[in-house]
């Protein structure tokens, strides 16, 4: 989804662009509620290869859903964490997540680009929760559908919380030249990962939980496209905060509870039947998604799940989860399908497989020149 806000900076942007001064290269920056994660990846002849990775702490409560509380802190972390990091290029893809976001599958009639366009506004302007003169707007063509027509991915979020989110990223040289919703940047990661660890679809439809700390991402993928998306706006955090409602502590006492245990690796009783609540909570919104998609599709032939997120490390989380939807679960590891520089440790990769995925999923963007 391009930028369409014009001032100077994006006048400037322009000259550079019509003169051939700007590079493909982009960092993909995810300003998610409890961090901040940046990657910058190599494009090189149809491969990918992480090069730098960053990742900075907001401070609690720094963003609820896609309200943000407290921009300078925010502004000055990111712009920090950009310094941190020594990408080599200054130009962002960044992530836009929310209730203020939408995207959709559409089945239209096609034709013409220009006539496929009138239907995308038209189509648009039936199911958005905001008004489209509020929005913007872009569409990705899919292809054929077996109706005769055209299937197109369509994504949407209102002007106010691009321009927002993308105030948060820009300054000392850092300009936001992509906007993608963070749900379809996980997309384009196991899509990839899909094409280069299968030898061919087999035609069943893939699930991709991204189970972070204040919002879980549900996208199922068929014939390696996203077909339906659903943001949940509750993750880990809602554990601590449960915690710290029924015990009485702070949010640092109660981040440590929950992972706090004794000799034998054992949470306390408490702490072990918040969790399990909690679990039983996400995991019902989960189902009611996969429900909600089966019966929109009566596509029932579920291949496999795969997880990624640091809220996944929640105890029996992923068997609970295997259990009510009766089917394997994958820790997605990105490393199978990209690779990465000699610089990063299998600590580092491991941190970055549970927490990194919207951040290389937007790296994998590019800039057109």
């Amino acid at each position: 989804m391009e930028q369409s806000n014009i001032d100077i900076k994006d006048i400037i942007e322009r000259l550079r662009e019509l003169f051939g001064l700007v590079s493909p290269k982009i960092i993909g920056v995810d300003i998610g509620q409890s961090s901040v994660k940046i990657s910058e990846i190599e494009h090189k002849n149809g491969t990918f290869k992480l090069l730098k990775f960053t990742k900075a702490k907001l401070p609690e409560a720094s963003i609820i859903e896609d309200e943000i509380q407290k921009p300078d802190e925010i502004k000055l972390i990111v712009k920090e964490a950009i310094k941190k990091g020594k990408f080599s290029t200054g130009q962002i893809c960044i992530g836009l997540y929310g209730p203020n976001t939408v995207s959709r599958k559409l089945q239209l009639a096609g034709g013409t680009e220009e006539e496929l366009e009138d239907q995308v506004f038209w189509e648009a302007e039936q199911y958005l929760p905001f008004p489209l003169e509020d929005s913007n707007l872009d569409h990705f063509l899919v292809g054929d559908n077996i109706g005769g027509g055209v299937d197109v991915i369509v994504a949407a979020v209102k002007k106010e919380i691009m321009q927002r989110f993308r105030s948060l990223a820009e300054g000392d040289g850092s300009v936001v030249k992509i906007a993608d919703l963070s749900s379809l940047a996980v997309s384009n990661l196991l899509i990839n990962h899909l094409e280069n660890t299968e030898e061919e679809d087999d035609n069943r439809s893939r699930m991709f939980i991204d189970f972070g700390a204040q919002k879980t991402i549900f996208i199922m993928i068929k014939n390696r496209m996203p077909v339906f998306v659903k943001e949940v706006m509750m993750g880990g955090t809602v554990v601590t905060e449960e915690i710290q409602r029924q015990l009485g502590v702070n949010f640092s006492e109660a981040e440590d509870l929950k992972v706090t245990t004794d000799g034998q690796g054992n949470l306390p009783e408490e702490i072990v039947s918040i969790i399990k609540s909690i679990n039983e909570t996400i995991i019902a919104e989960i189902r009611k998604a996969y429900d909600i998609y089966i019966n929109a599709t009566s596509d029932d032939d579920l291949a496999n799940c795969y997880v990624t997120g640091g809220s996944i490390q929640l105890p029996n989380f992923l068997d609970s989860l295997s259990k009510n939807l009766n089917v394997d679960i994958t820790v997605y590891n990105p490393f199978e399908s990209i690779e990465y520089s000699s610089a990063f440790s299998e600590e580092d990769l491991a941190e970055i497989a549970h927490v990194g995925a919207v951040s290389l999923g937007l790296a994998m963007r590019s800039v057109e020149v």
